[in-house]
């Protein structure tokens, strides 16, 4: 078997462990890319005080499904204020932004000129720190950046060599404030990422091995997290989006995250929930296709067959209050048509064993309809 394994990026993970920021900050200035919600909760503040630097900027205005024109404010002032260092606060719109900023900063022209492929990135020179507060995206070990383009309303992932971060700094501690519906969301991200990873056609035994090893945090957190919020379940999550970043790193992910492009764009879904949706019905399609390698992950979790795990998927979307029905969040059968044509037109679908056409995903749309 022939396979690559690559990943740039030095992990620092462990409770506490943002006190090691300073010793990694490097040059004249540096620049925190943060949002508002994590600015008015001081968490900004806090890592500011751990960069140890006097000439920090902050840009505290990423969105969620961060727009290309929030990167290219951010990319100006960057650029306007010589930046040597990034470092992103929050979760994956943040990261993303950071990386399309730090990439700009030594690359002329917008993000949509990158984005639509006419141009592509040749370097980058600022170091990038990527620093998460949610046990989600993964975005701190992945090369792979979403953006939104206002203009035509295409949700759109970006994949470039230099996107990895230089260093991602994962502490446990700044998920333990995170309230239930962004733990559960972000929890479910995150278990999209690791199945998708597990059963998509570019898998390989090293993302095979993370992928189980994060599903399996997950089925065993997740519940904890959003009702409790104990700190072993903090960090039990914390290490489970580590792990399926990794691994969806070397696959990308499929069906599932294709089809929550139109739910988050058109619907506005929050991103973990419009990933696991069609989950459960999408893991008893694929069962038929590749049914024996599933099996040895149905076995590693302790579940009896495929039916009971997707059943077990579907308590943690009941816990964590997430959509499970079309109809919950205004969608109608005469919408059916354009949701098959929008997901199917993004190229991560084709990575799914499953052969999931027109016919096959209007299918699975109309059983999670009502």
């Amino acid at each position: 078997m022939d396979m690559n394994f690559f990943l740039p990026v030095k992990v620092i993970f462990g409770s506490g462990r943002i006190r090691e920021l300073g010793s990694l900050v490097v040059g004249n200035r540096t620049m925190i890319v943060s949002d508002s919600i994590l600015l008015d909760l001081g968490f900004v503040s806090e890592v500011k005080g751990e960069a140890g630097r006097t000439d920090i900027i902050e840009f505290c205005e990423v969105e969620p499904n961060p727009s290309c024109e929030t990167v290219d404010r951010a990319a100006k002032i960057g650029r306007e204020h010589s930046v040597d260092t990034i470092v992103a606060v929050g979760g994956g719109s943040v990261m993303d932004t950071a990386k399309a900023v730090a990439c700009l900063m030594s690359n002329t022209g917008k993000i949509k000129d990158y984005l639509d492929g006419s141009r592509t990135f040749t370097s980058r020179k600022v170091r990038l720190i990527c620093v998460p507060t949610t046990s989600g995206t993964g975005s701190e070990v992945t090369n792979v950046g979403v953006y939104t383009d206002k203009s035509s309303g295409v949700k759109k992932p970006m994949v470039s060599e230099f996107f990895w971060s230089d260093f991602a700094i994962v502490d446990p501690e700044l998920t333990f404030s995170l309230p239930k519906s962004v733990t559960a969301s972000t929890g479910l991200d995150a278990l999209s990422h690791a199945i998708e990873s597990y059963w998509a056609k570019s898998s390989q035994p090293v993302s095979e091995s993370l992928a189980i090893r994060a599903i399996d945090l997950i089925m065993n957190n997740l519940r904890r997290a959003c009702i409790d919020g104990d700190k072993e379940s903090r960090e039990g999550l914390s290490m489970a989006s580590l792990l399926a970043g990794m691994a969806f790193s070397q696959t990308r992910t499929t069906i599932l995250h294709a089809i929550s492009f139109p739910l988050t764009n058109v619907y506005g879904v929050p991103h973990g929930f419009a990933c696991a949706l069609a989950m459960p019905e999408v893991l008893k399609l694929n069962y038929k296709v590749i049914g024996e390698k599933l099996d040895i992950l149905i076995r590693y979790l302790g579940f009896e067959d495929v039916g009971e795990f997707a059943v077990a998927i579907e308590d943690l979307m009941i816990v964590g209050e997430a959509p499970r029905k079309l109809s919950e969040i205004g969608i109608r059968e005469e919408d059916l048509d354009g949701l098959v044509d929008s997901s199917l037109s993004s190229p991560i679908a084709k990575l799914n064993p499953a052969n999931i056409g027109r016919k096959e995903l209007r299918e699975i749309f109309e059983h999670i309809l009502q």
